[in-house]
């Protein structure tokens, strides 16, 4: 975490490079809010990785049995464009919190944060566990064609077919965040006033760019 706080300037300044975001923005929704699940996992960690008791069939004998939690192995996580830095970090943080090793491939669309990204890596992160790689779209196919042992892809729906296709032939679990509509209902119980500026504030971060952003909206008649 002290990483993202010494190189926040240089992180708001190739975001601004990529998307034309502002510095107090970038900050909250890519510094700090990594900055968030990092620490929410350090305080549920301890809770995550304990053995969990589970009952004991009587059909093999005296004794106890629990479920442990471990490590998968090398995991490869893909980020999106339109939130570069906190779409790759916030799973990476997952992935290390549950002792995995970590291949990065930041989106090529943001090339300026990708770089720092890379600097950020290499700076902060043990190079024998954790290691990230610029490149095209030719990357990401050649990472998700390997024989990893989890797939972390954040994106477009059809890139995500795309994802799970490859990830499938190699029997690799992936996990997909992907874009879709999302639809708002304004029924006749709805103050109309308010509801406006709730869609607004769902559609206007990020130039709409976001996972919450109402792409169209259901409105009773008597609203309109």
């Amino acid at each position: 975490m002290d990483g993202l706080e010494e190189m926040k300037d240089e992180i708001a300044e190739a975001i601004a490079k990529d998307l034309g975001r502002g510095a107090f923005y970038s900050f909250c929704a890519e510094v700090y809010f990594v900055k968030l699940m990092c620490q929410h996992t350090i305080d549920h960690l301890h809770e995550w990785a304990a053995p969990k008791i589970v009952n004991t069939p009587i059909f093999v004998g005296p004794g106890t049995s629990s479920i442990c939690a471990e490590p998968l192995g090398v995991a490869a996580v893909l980020g999106a464009w339109n939130y570069p830095l906190s779409l790759l970090l916030g799973p990476l943080q997952e992935v290390i919190g549950a002792g995995n090793c970590a291949i990065l491939k930041p989106p090529e669309f943001a090339p300026h944060t990708a770089k720092v990204t890379a600097e950020f890596c290499k700076k902060y992160l043990d190079q024998r566990f954790f290691r990230c790689v610029l490149g095209q779209a030719q990357v990401a196919i050649k990472l998700t064609s390997m024989k990893l042992d989890m797939v972390v892809f954040t994106g477009s729906s059809q890139k995500g077919r795309l994802v799970a296709q490859a990830c499938a032939k190699n029997l690799v679990p992936c996990v997909l965040e992907l874009g879709g509509k999302s639809p708002a209902i304004v029924d006749e119980s709805a103050n109309a006033s308010y509801a406006a500026k709730k869609l607004l504030y769902g559609k206007l971060p990020n130039c709409g760019q976001i996972c919450i952003a109402p792409d169209y909206i259901y409105c009773h008649e008597s609203k309109v």
